[in-house]
């Protein structure tokens, strides 16, 4: 039990409201007026309002019960990923949503909250002795089935967010040399062949494009070229909400979506794009502290978890709105417009702050 109010994670769930709500001002900004986006903002809304009710369920509920019940969960988001290809229709190449009405549901998304509570679970099990292969293999797994099941969507950018992981899993998990060898031996190997037969050919165009800016402007460059445009626009303090026309006027594609970076930077500037970056900087440090804190090792492998997944997200979006990364359709958390994105960072972050607000507990 939580011995006093004042134990509460206030800092965690403040610092992520804060990020949540430029998320909407900026997805305001960008699409109010918009023919087919006009109160694409109050939608957001409402997600970040559903997910402060899952932050509270999964902040209240002791998190050694969530990991009790980890197996359950992780069965059952494996399940829905296996469902959804073969109900969901086909949307933009994949498919990854569910439709009840006018909501879409993205499996894919919950399973990285129930992957982070399966390898605690698993890997506060342990009696704390290195991970040899049979142990990498159980995480492999953990990880891996869920990700098989994305790629066959197909949805690449999602498979990719999960591999930090894998990375955090067996960093903590301990590993042996030996493991080490083996692993970085397997990975160069199979290199070429994921070149060759894994990526298809629009994918290699933007990873070239990384390299060569310039390769195809009007193709595979377009996104990035116009987002670099809108960033560039937006100068110190930007052109102010509604005023940003790289967004506004849709040269820039997804722009309240996997760009709403651009789209905040045309319009609160570099100040306003520094401010959000540093608000989640000292959210991810405040997750990571909280492993610090944690009282028993599966607090410290959850908190581990949600924070890398998150710090992660952002720099690869980060990344890929400055064309230093491949565009592979990865949002910022709680400031890209989606419900699905919305509801599992708002679960993970609460999962953080039950280890932060029962760290005094015996």
């Amino acid at each position: 039990m939580i011995r006093r109010a004042a134990d509460f994670d206030a800092g965690t769930l403040l610092l992520a409201l804060a990020i949540a709500a430029c998320g909407i001002l900026t997805i305001w900004g960008a699409t109010e007026g918009v023919p087919g986006l006009t109160g694409t903002h109050k939608v957001q809304a409402l997600w970040i309002g559903l997910g402060l009710i899952a932050f509270a369920v999964a902040a209240a509920v002791d998190y050694h019960i969530w990991a009790d019940i980890a197996p359950a969960l992780w069965g059952a988001a494996l399940a829905l990923l296996g469902l959804v290809l073969v109900v969901a229709r086909t949307i933009a190449n994949t498919r990854s949503w569910f439709e009840i009405g006018p909501v879409r549901f993205q499996p894919s998304e919950a399973g990285k909250v129930a992957v982070i509570l399966m390898l605690a679970w698993f890997l506060s099990r342990r009696s704390g002795e290195k991970l040899g292969m049979a142990g990498l293999l159980a995480v492999g797994a953990i990880i891996g089935a869920p990700v098989a099941l994305i790629a066959m969507q197909p949805d690449f950018g999602t498979c990719l967010t999960y591999g930090p992981l894998l990375l955090v899993g067996v960093f903590l998990g301990g590993i042996r040399w030996r493991t080490i060898i083996v692993m970085a031996l397997a990975v160069a190997l199979l290199m070429p062949v994921v070149w060759g037969w894994g990526l298809k050919p629009y994918h290699k165009e933007r990873i070239l494009t990384v390299f060569q800016p310039e390769r195809d402007p009007s193709g595979t460059g377009y996104q990035v070229r116009q987002s670099r445009i809108a960033i560039g626009s937006g100068g110190v303090f930007g052109k102010g909400p509604l005023a940003g026309t790289q967004s506004r006027l849709q040269f820039l594609p997804q722009h309240h979506t996997d760009f709403v970076l651009a789209a905040l930077a045309e319009q609160w500037g570099f100040v306003g794009a520094v401010t959000v970056l540093g608000l989640y900087l000292a959210l991810v440090l405040r997750v990571f502290s909280t492993a610090r804190l944690a009282r028993d090792r599966l607090g410290l492998y959850i908190a581990m978890g949600v924070g890398t997944l998150l710090g992660f997200q952002a720099l690869v979006n980060i990344g890929m709105v400055l064309g230093a990364l491949p565009t592979i359709g990865v949002p910022l958390p709680l400031v890209s417009y989606g419900g699905s994105s919305a509801l599992a960072t708002m679960t993970a972050l609460g999962l953080a702050a039950n280890v932060r607000t029962r760290r005094f507990v015996n």
